[in-house]
């Protein structure tokens, strides 16, 4: 006769850490750090160099430097979007960064100091990376900012519109009728970051291409440097919204994705909403009845 009434009361007060829901979060909460490691891991390279290198390798020529930098930021970003946790973030983007290095460096300066502005290229990506990617965790805006920052830097060849797009819904994971103008304007910023990165990206690209065999020859790095800026800034200056609406053109496909992701998202914000308000309600109902039985 006591089995009944010691079973009744550890289940009444089990039952919330008992339900689907929360098994579900707790097994994610406790998988999800190695998974993330292990996707940042195998994410490293495709992000920043799929299309432009041989897998693993690198970019590591003077002339192949803006792809080098653009891709490496990228690639560490997506990286510190996935990692929460500090040092793991800097092991896996030292780590691969000095695979390719020992893969691909020169083995001397063809061209001077060659070899000190790749590493310089490299290890400051590598940095300015992490940090773009670090506010990720904050919320789905948040990553939604990181991901356009990875589309519109990345040099490689993968179809970085469906980053943009899946961003693009990401705002409506915590919309609600109350906020439809700050959900409408984080889906703007989106798009104007989105922008912004592609055009320095493009920018840093179209400077780096007066940079040919002999061009540099006798010229400090500094002046070097000088000789990459002028050009982007001229770019970014007369070309900034003729190549912003090719990029919105090349978007317009893919907002169909983005419309998608957006409407499976607040189906399941609802569906899990409702579950939660009946689980309660249920909760409520039973202490209701335990009270009612103890009176």
């Amino acid at each position: 006769m006591s089995t009944p009434t010691s079973a009744t009361p550890a289940a009444g007060s089990g039952a919330p850490s008992q339900h689907p829901l929360d098994r579900g979060r707790a097994l994610a909460g406790k998988v999800w750090p190695e998974v993330a490691l292990l996707l940042a891991a195998l994410l490293w390279w495709p992000v920043g160099f799929a299309g432009v290198t041989s897998w693993l390798h690198l970019p590591l020529s003077v002339f192949d430097g803006d792809v080098l930098f653009l891709g490496a930021t990228a690639a560490a970003a997506s990286v510190s979007l996935l990692v929460r946790s500090p040092w793991p973030r800097f092991a896996i983007v030292v780590v691969l960064s000095g695979l390719g290095w020992l893969l691909d460096a020169p083995a001397a300066d063809e061209y001077p100091h060659e070899r000190v502005v790749l590493a310089v290229l490299l290890g400051a990506a590598a940095f300015l990376g992490v940090v773009l990617g670090a506010r990720g965790s904050k919320g789905p805006v948040a990553a939604a900012t990181v991901l356009v920052v990875v589309a519109g830097l990345s040099p490689a060849s993968w179809p970085t519109e469906a980053a943009v797009a899946v961003a693009l819904a990401l705002p409506f994971a915590v919309a609600t009728w109350q906020r439809v103008a700050p959900t409408i304007l984080s889906v703007a910023r989106l798009v104007v970051t989105w922008l912004l990165f592609a055009l320095l990206a493009r920018a840093l690209q179209h400077g780096w291409d007066v940079l040919r065999p002999g061009t540099g020859g006798g010229l400090t790095l500094r002046e070097q440097a000088r000789r990459v800026a002028e050009p982007a800034w001229d770019f970014v200056r007369t070309q900034w919204w003729t190549y912003s609406q090719a990029r919105l053109q090349d978007l317009l496909p893919w907002l169909w994705l983005a419309l998608g992701v957006a409407v499976v998202l607040v189906v399941v914000r609802v569906v899990t909403a409702r579950l939660v308000a009946d689980r309660k309600r249920k909760a409520a109902a039973l202490d209701e009845e335990r009270i009612a039985r103890r009176s």
